[in-house]
C-alpha cells in the first residue's frame, strides 16, 4: 500500500467538519486495509456476537494478542494475508459487521487530541514498527471523552469523504456512530488500565503471566470466564447476590461488568467482591497496608477455585512481529 501525506486538523467540541463515507465514493473500502485496530473488551464482545463464534474461536481467528508496557494484554484485529492486508470483515458492500464495528472504526476520522495512540488506532501498519503501541486507553482518549474538548481529524488525500457536503459537530458524530454505549462499557476497563497500581507512585507494578492470563480471560475470553465461574467452586467461595448470578448467566454485558469487578478484587485487592468466609473477608478489608497479604490470600483462593489457565490465543503478522517480545509467547498460538 502506498504511503501518503496525512493532514491532521485540530478542532474543538463545537466546531463543524465535513465528512461522509458511502458506497458511491470511488475510494469506498480502501481505508479498511493495512491498518492496526486495537480492540477493547466491549469491541470483542460485540464483534464476537455478530460472528456467532465462541469468544475463544473469535480471538483465535481474528485477533493478535500483545503485551503492553505494564504487561497488560493488548488485542489487535488481525488483517488478511492478502496483498493489501484487508480487514477480514470487508465485503464489496462494506463492513459485514457494521452494526457491531469497533470503537476506532466508529470514531474515524476523529481522535481525542490527548490520545497519543492515534497511529495505532487506525493507521498504516508500518507506523508501528518504530512506535510500539500504548495501552488502548489514554486518559480522556479511546474509550471515553470525559473532559475532552480538543480533537484531531485525520485527513488523507485519497479519502474523498472529506469532499462531501454533510456537516457534523463532534457530538453529532458520536451520536450518529453509536459511541455512547461503547464509552459507557469501556470506562470500567479504562479505570483498570490507568489504576494507581501501575503508576510510579503506586509502585509501577506489572502483571506476571498468570495475572495477564486472568485479565485476558475475564475481559476478552468471556465464554471461558463463564465456564470458570459456573464450573468451579467460585460461588462457594465468593458471596455473590443471586440476582447478579442470574444476570451474568444470560447477559454478556453483565458478565463483562462482573469480570471487571473480579479483576479489581484480584489485582488491586479492592472491595468489589466479598468472600463467604467472613473472617477472611474482614482480614482482606481491614487496612490498606494489608494489600500484600490480601494479594497472597487471593492467589491461594484462585488455586482453591481451580482457576483454569488456558493459553492466551491469537496470531501474528509480519508487520506486528517486531512488537511481540519473545517472553510474550503466552499470547501466541502454540503449534
Amino acid at each position: 500500500m502506498n504511503e501518503e501525506y496525512t493532514e491532521k486538523q485540530q478542532i474543538s467540541l463545537n466546531d463543524r467538519f465535513k465528512f461522509s463515507c458511502h458506497k458511491g465514493l470511488s475510494c469506498f473500502n480502501t481505508c479498511c486495509a493495512d491498518t492496526n485496530i486495537f480492540l477493547t473488551p466491549y469491541d470483542v464482545l460485540r464483534m464476537r456476537k455478530a460472528t456467532w463464534l465462541s469468544s475463544g474461536d473469535f480471538l483465535n481467528r481474528y485477533t493478535i494478542a500483545l503485551l503492553g508496557d505494564e504487561e497488560l494484554p493488548l488485542i489487535v484485529l488481525k488483517m488478511m494475508e492478502d496483498e493489501n492486508k484487508t480487514c477480514p470483515f470487508l465485503t464489496l458492500d462494506g463492513c459485514m459487521i457494521y452494526q457491531d464495528r469497533p470503537w476506532s472504526c466508529r470514531m474515524y476520522p476523529i481522535f481525542p487530541i490527548s490520545s497519543n495512540a492515534t497511529h495505532v488506532l487506525h493507521g498504516n501498519t508500518k507506523d508501528n514498527e518504530n512506535n510500539p503501541p500504548s495501552p488502548p486507553f489514554n486518559k480522556g482518549g479511546m474509550g471515553g471523552f470525559s473532559g475532552e474538548e480538543e480533537f484531531l481529524i485525520e485527513e488523507k488525500p485519497s479519502c474523498l469523504g472529506f469532499k462531501e457536503g454533510k456537516e457534523w459537530t463532534i457530538e453529532d458524530w458520536r451520536n450518529g456512530q453509536g459511541i455512547n454505549i461503547y464509552d459507557k462499557m469501556n470506562e470500567s476497563y479504562k479505570e483498570i488500565t490507568f489504576h494507581d497500581y501501575f503508576s510510579a507512585s503506586g509502585g509501577g507494578n506489572k502483571l506476571d503471566s498468570g495475572r495477564a492470563k486472568m485479565l485476558y480471560m475475564a475481559c476478552y475470553d468471556l465464554n471461558e470466564f463463564k465456564k470458570f465461574l459456573f464450573e468451579t467452586r467460585f460461588f462457594d467461595i465468593y458471596d455473590v447476590e443471586k440476582e447478579v448470578i442470574e444476570k451474568i448467566k444470560e447477559d454478556e454485558e453483565e458478565l463483562l461488568s462482573f469480570g471487571y469487578r473480579w479483576v479489581r478484587f484480584n489485582l488491586f485487592s479492592e472491595d468489589t467482591l466479598r468472600l463467604k468466609d467472613k473472617e477472611m473477608d474482614k482480614l482482606l478489608k481491614s487496612k490498606p497496608t494489608c494489600r500484600q497479604v490480601g494479594t497472597s490470600v487471593i492467589a491461594r483462593l484462585d488455586r482453591a477455585i481451580q482457576t483454569p489457565s488456558p493459553d492466551l490465543i491469537g496470531g501474528t503478522t509480519k508487520e506486528l512481529d517486531s512488537l511481540v517480545k519473545p517472553e510474550n509467547d503466552i499470547f501466541r498460538t502454540k503449534d
